[in-house]
């Protein structure tokens, strides 16, 4: 099952065949030594391959789906590394759930020990969980006091928004474009990412976003302001500012964004973004709630959260994936006065803050802490970003790198000036690296940015790996493209037509006139923004004032709501469900490309 690479870039690949009987060499620039448990169990003794996928087949739901054309068994892990049924082994760059490793030895040794001890609720005391919250408080500013211990980041979303509500006894939340924030039906409402689904239409979003309103997605490569502009921090509050005033000018009671937005296409907000926004919004009485499953607990590398990127304190943080590196825990962390309003609603979570998961916790705190994972991931991501800038400038197809510490995308285009996604190529790629070995993941409104977010462990010979991966898909892919090989993308200019045409038939005359002239021309010999999308097109429409009978669409466009025009459901138009998206515009469906695979919604 040996693994040996060499790349045409030049870039070395140190990720040597492993003897099933060595372990794993985890020696870093800061990791402390610990004893880790054999790479690969010498025989697989389950069932076989085939056997699970008919399995599922049986017994599970088809929207369950899972990664790659031919999917992935894994069978073990260790650290930075996993394995399939047949031992091959696999850098996992995608995991920032095991956020310090595989397996790792602090804390299965943390939870083996506390299984073997008690497993109750929080209605009974037991010590590890307020040791737990006393240390997970220390790494937060001093305003944020306390603690609420949930399962998941979705119960966590959950949470915070009802803390909102009370607090503020309204009931509007203000999300953004692409967001991602879970899967109960409160969160499936924030999470504009999922409205498409898989097949052209989530068909229960709309019913979920019952009081949420959307603000334009502070896009720094397609939006109104783009990289560079010293106006896009306070351009695009400002964007969120207009979503106050149009939907909810009296009734806002929170505002909720990932710190660095995962499933959206690892977008990272303009310097000052946050501090902008969140004073529009409590300025208007809302609170704001910093979701912190993908990117805490020191993934940033310069910051242990990554609101602190931005130079904010929030008023709730939500926590979840990273917190017991796997194992079922998340938290909400709240300020004291908030939480006190929230003392007369009987809440407890059964097995939110057992003593098995507190334990987890406990052992994924001190492990960052001992091991200088948090410097790591700064070198780390450091050496990465240097890497890939230099990507970039060998591949035309690389239209854009961006990330911090170790959160990284990189977003493929038909030709970088252009700003044409390019999601099927990146649908190769993404499938390509899986066989030479790397796991990543992929994203973004069009699928077309490939996700790179691995255990905070990984060592610089595992950066270099990474890249090396990348190198060879994107040359193969190039050669494959040249040799005319691959199928062509269809061109945005009939993309542009096809939205043009929409507009004009269902009675946006003015707006299908504005798209033409703001994107230069439907064909593109007379497009100079040849590959422009709708989004950008109308980002700036989108977050103005609109016709008291109209929802805005960021992604697709301007229509009557079907509710509202007939006039059978006139309530939800009044109580804030403003559906986003179509299943008309497959289009705009992130989630889309090869079928189920890699849509990201597991973020």
């Amino acid at each position: 099952f040996f693994f040996v690479s060499t790349f045409p870039s030049g870039i070395p690949s140190t990720m040597g065949g492993l003897r099933r009987s060595e372990s794993i060499h985890e020696e870093g620039p800061l990791l402390k030594k610990r004893k880790v448990k054999p790479a690969f169990t010498p025989q697989y003794q389950g069932p076989a391959k085939r056997d699970i996928v008919e399995a599922r087949k049986q017994h599970l739901s088809d929207g369950q789906y899972t990664f790659y054309k031919e999917p992935l068994m894994l069978v073990e892990g260790a650290m930075q590394y996993i394995f399939d049924e047949q031992g091959r082994r696999y850098l996992d760059a995608y995991s920032n759930v095991c956020h310090i490793g595989h397996c790792h030895p602090h804390v299965v040794e943390a939870v083996q020990k506390a299984m073997a001890t008690v497993l109750t609720n929080t209605r009974y005391l037991h010590p590890t969980i307020a040791t737990y919250a006393e240390r997970l408080k220390q790494r937060f500013p001093p305003e944020l006091d306390t603690v609420f211990f949930v399962n998941s980041g979705s119960e966590a979303n959950d949470l915070a928004v009802r803390l909102a509500r009370v607090h503020t006894q309204r009931a509007g939340i203000v999300a953004l474009q692409h967001a991602y924030h879970g899967t109960t039906s409160v969160c499936t409402g924030l999470s504009t990412c999922l409205a498409p689904g898989t097949k052209g239409g989530c068909t229960d979003w709309k019913y979920c976003a019952r009081d949420i309103w959307i603000a334009p997605n502070p896009d720094l490569v397609r939006g109104v302001f783009r990289k560079g502009d010293p106006k896009a921090a306070e351009g695009y509050a400002e964007m969120v500012q207009n979503t106050i005033n149009t939907k909810c000018p009296d009734d806002v009671a929170g505002f909720i964004a990932e710190s660095i937005q995962g499933v959206g296409g690892q977008v990272v907000f303009p310097p000052g973004y946050l501090k902008a926004v969140y004073e529009k919004v409590r300025a208007a009485g809302g609170v704001c709630i910093a979701d912190e499953v993908q990117v805490g607990f020191g993934r940033t590398g310069q910051c242990y959260w990554g609101f602190e990127t931005q130079g904010v304190v929030p008023d709730i943080v939500t926590l979840g994936k990273p917190i017991g590196n796997g194992f079922p825990l998340a938290a909400v962390v709240v300020k004291r006065h908030i939480a006190k309003s929230f003392d007369d609603c009987q809440y407890f979570n059964t097995a939110g803050g057992n003593p098995v998961s507190c334990a987890a916790g406990l052992a994924v705190l001190e492990s960052i802490e001992e091991d200088k994972l948090q410097e790591n991931a700064r070198i780390q991501g450091e050496y990465c970003m240097q890497l890939l800038e230099e990507l970039k400038a060998r591949h035309p197809r690389v239209g854009d790198v961006r990330g911090m510490g170790l959160f990284m995308g990189v977003e493929l285009m038909k030709e970088r000036h252009s700003l044409e996604p390019a999601p099927e190529a990146t649908a190769r790629v993404f499938e390509r690296c899986k066989e030479l070995g790397l796991l990543i993941g992929k994203g973004g409104p069009y699928n077309n940015v490939l996700r790179i977010k691995p255990p905070i462990c990984v060592t610089r010979d595992d950066i270099e790996f990474i890249v090396g991966c990348l190198e060879r898909a994107l040359q193969e892919e190039a050669e494959l493209e040249e040799q005319g090989r691959v199928v062509s993308e269809p061109s945005a200019s009939d993309v542009n037509l096809l939205v043009y045409n929409y507009l004009k038939q269902n009675g946006f005359g003015h707006l299908a006139t504005q798209f033409k002239q703001e994107t230069g021309g439907l064909k593109k010999e007379d497009n100079p923004f040849y590959g422009l999308k709708l989004q950008s097109v109308l980002a700036a429409a989108a977050s103005s004032s609109v016709r008291p009978q109209e929802h805005v669409d960021y992604e697709g466009a301007q229509k009557i709501s079907d509710c509202t025009a007939t006039g059978t459901c006139p309530d939800l138009k009044q109580n804030g469900t403003n559906g986003l998206h179509d299943e008309a515009h497959p289009a705009t469906n992130g989630h889309a490309a090869n079928g189920h695979a890699a849509n990201g919604h597991t973020a």
